[in-house]
């Protein structure tokens, strides 16, 4: 399994990256092209492909977030997970894993503490929320709580381990939850071009 090249490439690079400030892609145009529809598109069809009996076993629900895995590539060192609200209250997680996010539906809210004192107080150094078409990676040890809308889904490339926790999903539950999934991003992907429909007549009308 592969990711269609439209965003692979800005993938590729911030799997690649360091936990330094300074390891960033030079060049920013790696995300000047719009992935949001074929990113929806391609998951959909990861949706529709799955085997619910082998992925519910490497599924996870827990600290408010649920891990549906899709696909692996183990030539290339990595995992593809759909992120969705879940079981529980949000939870800070400090995970061993590097993974890169790319937001699909809905908002979701990350707050990153520097250590764990900061957990303890509740004064996170960084928080931001987060909308379709964006692109964040998560370093190893990188303290930090995610916060889903019912809405929200986001897939998530993944290096060097699962980047849930909690328990594993049922059958059922994974194929309940690719249901459920599958509408949001539907309509994600209605909205999407409707928009650019009207940009281009506005467009057009100029």
């Amino acid at each position: 399994m592969s990711l269609p090249e439209s965003y692979l490439e800005p993938v590729v690079q911030l799997l690649a990256q360091t936990a330094s400030p300074f390891d960033v892609p030079a060049d920013p145009a790696i995300f000047s092209e719009s992935w949001l529809e074929p990113a929806l598109l391609h998951t959909m069809s990861l949706l529709d492909d799955a085997d619910v009996e082998k992925n519910a076993a490497l599924s996870t629900t827990g600290g408010g977030v649920t891990h549906l895995f899709l696909a692996a590539d183990p030539a290339d060192d990595y995992a593809v997970y759909l992120r969705t609200a879940g079981d529980g209250r949000p939870a800070v997680r400090e995970p061993q894993e590097k993974s890169v996010v790319l937001t699909l539906a809905g908002t979701m809210e990350l707050e990153a503490f520097r250590h764990g004192a900061d957990v303890t107080d509740d004064t996170p150094w960084y928080v931001r929320q987060f909308v379709p078409e964006n692109i964040y990676a998560c370093h190893p040890g990188t303290l930090h709580s995610v916060q889903q809308s019912e809405d929200a889904a986001q897939l998530v490339i993944s290096r060097s381990g699962s980047p849930g926790g909690g328990r594993s999903l049922t059958a059922d539950e994974y194929r309940e939850a690719l249901g459920r999934t599958r509408a949001v991003l539907g309509r994600t992907v209605e909205a999407y071009r409707a928009s650019a429909l009207e940009l281009g007549a506005d467009k057009a009308a100029q």
